[in-house]
């Protein structure tokens, strides 16, 4: 932190995500994370004022540095059009603090901005199966996940709480007491104030 990160003047922090899309976690209460958050491109733009402990809770609580976190899909995987838009957004951030000269290419889409997102676990462990995909959208009361003993036996059904986007998602079927069943996004007409986290580290 003192050597390298407090002479930043901007951060972005690249990662991969559980099984998810190309999005974006951003305070978007701030004008200049949500500028860089849109210059992404990403598919979902996620408000969320940054975990203590994480890089970019570090950069904005201590150092007062703009910072985004980008999760460009799934793990071990090279995803090329996820990697290809990801360099393509960084690439419109320095040209936008004129690092480089180059101009801004704008997305071939809007980004879903969600005010706010969590995981929704399980109570028990089994054989888990999510039922919506990555970057779908699911309604409240809907069917989302089914968790069976090793037997075969339905030990439990899960449903969404609230209307949402899936930003990410379980693919693993093996599944302990508290396993992550999917990230769910929550669009609104405004962001909630004070602190915002989804949970994830």
């Amino acid at each position: 932190m003192n050597r390298i990160i407090r002479h930043f003047t901007h951060l972005i922090d690249l990662h991969t995500a559980s099984k998810g899309s190309l999005y974006v976690r951003a305070n978007m209460q701030n004008p200049i994370t949500r500028h860089m958050a849109r210059l992404q491109n990403p598919q979902i733009i996620v408000h969320n004022t940054s975990p203590d402990g994480s890089l970019r809770g570090a950069a904005m609580q201590e150092c007062r540095i703009p910072a985004i976190t980008v999760e460009i899909g799934d793990p071990s995987r090279f995803q090329k059009r996820f990697v290809k838009s990801a360099i393509l957004g960084v690439t419109n951030i320095l040209s936008h603090l004129k690092m480089i000269e180059d101009d801004h290419q704008g997305p071939d889409y809007d980004p879903v901005v969600c005010a706010k997102s969590y995981w929704i676990f399980t109570k028990g462990g089994g054989i888990l199966n999510v039922l919506p995909d990555v970057n779908t959208w699911v309604r409240k009361g809907e069917l989302i996940a089914t968790l069976h003993n090793i037997f075969g036996k339905e030990e439990h059904r899960y449903f969404a709480p609230e209307d949402g986007i899936v930003v990410g998602k379980s693919v693993d079927p093996v599944c302990q007491s508290g396993c992550r069943i999917l990230h769910l996004g929550v669009v609104s007409d405004r962001f909630p104030e004070g602190k915002i986290n989804d949970g994830h580290q």
